[in-house]
């Protein structure tokens, strides 16, 4: 089996490498407090589902702990290590030179990474603009004073814009795994062999002085 890395496999090996920065980093929502910017902040992400039952203070700008804005944190934490899975088994399986003999599976798994990165680039924008309504209606929480949301911030952190580069990296992945799926696959080193060509005739065939360079005089 080749190893050889295809321009799909390099972009989705980058796809990989973001998700998991993302995944990793806890900043995807930010709320700071325009008014005082020494009052600190409060930070949303996929590791903030997996300490929720602690984080109980911290889930006001969300909708409380079973509000819109804590389901969508876990939809984004589903749709995340899904991303994660398929880009790893589309990665892997390209590099293994899989993308030869199957192309169309190694396409349709780039394909859904991307779709699972667009997913996660939409849930987050959904769980911002629901943080950002309880913040309009007072939902701040205990980490503040029950003064109203008015000088709240929020505002997308950094795994948002990685997961913005996993994006890319994925569409292209998929651009270019969708072009070699409509290319024909190479037929190897090899020249097909006619059935007239004398090199395909078997020893026995031959003549013997042919066979074992024999010269016969006249």
């Amino acid at each position: 089996m080749a190893l050889s890395l295809s321009p799909a496999a390099v972009c989705q090996c980058f796809t990989l490498v973001s998700l998991c920065t993302s995944v990793a980093d806890p900043n995807w929502i930010q709320i700071r407090n325009g008014s005082d910017p020494n009052s600190g902040q409060l930070i949303y992400g996929v590791a903030f589902t997996l300490h929720a039952a602690q984080n109980l203070t911290d889930t006001g700008p969300l909708g409380g702990v079973n509000g819109w804005g804590m389901w969508l944190l876990y939809a984004l934490a589903g749709v995340c290590y899904g991303g994660i899975l398929f880009s790893s088994s589309s990665f892997l399986l390209d590099f293994l030179g899989s993308g030869r003999t199957r192309p169309r599976l190694i396409a349709a798994l780039h394909v859904c990474t991307a779709v699972l990165c667009l997913g996660a680039i939409g849930v987050c924008g959904t769980c911002f603009c629901v943080i950002l309504h309880n913040l309009r209606k007072g939902l701040v929480g205990r980490f503040w004073d029950r003064g109203g949301g008015s000088g709240l911030q929020p505002s997308p952190g950094e795994s948002f814009y990685i997961a913005l580069l996993a994006l890319l990296f994925s569409g292209l992945a998929a651009t270019f795994s969708l072009r070699g799926t409509g290319q024909p696959s190479p037929q190897g080193d090899y020249a097909p062999i006619e059935p007239g060509d004398s090199d395909s005739e078997p020893p026995s065939a031959r003549e013997p002085a042919e066979e074992w360079g024999e010269v016969f005089p006249d």
